[in-house]
């Protein structure tokens, strides 16, 4: 047998076999600081997005009403319209 075969390695090579690679990602650091960052975005925007919705419903209701208002108005109207001929008739078989 040779000597060679059962030579032992030395510690560089041993190394060289031995290195596992570091795991690559983000230190907690950075996970901490995206997290902060989150929350401080869904603090700004969950705000504005709840009374941006309410301004809509609320316009939304509002026109409504003015709408029913409106046509309330023309009822009114012709409802007075309809008074004053009733009103003119009567006068009007009065008189004769």
């Amino acid at each position: 047998m040779d000597s060679k075969e059962y030579q032992r390695i030395d510690s560089d090579e041993k190394d060289a076999l031995l290195f596992v690679e570091e795991q690559k990602g983000v230190s907690i650091n950075v996970l901490f600081g995206v997290y902060a960052i989150l929350i401080f975005s869904l603090l700004f925007c969950l705000p504005k997005i709840y009374l941006t919705s309410n301004i809509y419903y609320v316009s939304r209701d509002i026109d409504k009403l003015q709408t029913q208002q409106t046509l309330l108005k023309e009822e009114n109207n012709r409802l007075e319209r309809e008074l004053e001929d009733v009103k003119f008739k009567y006068l009007m078989m009065n008189l004769d």
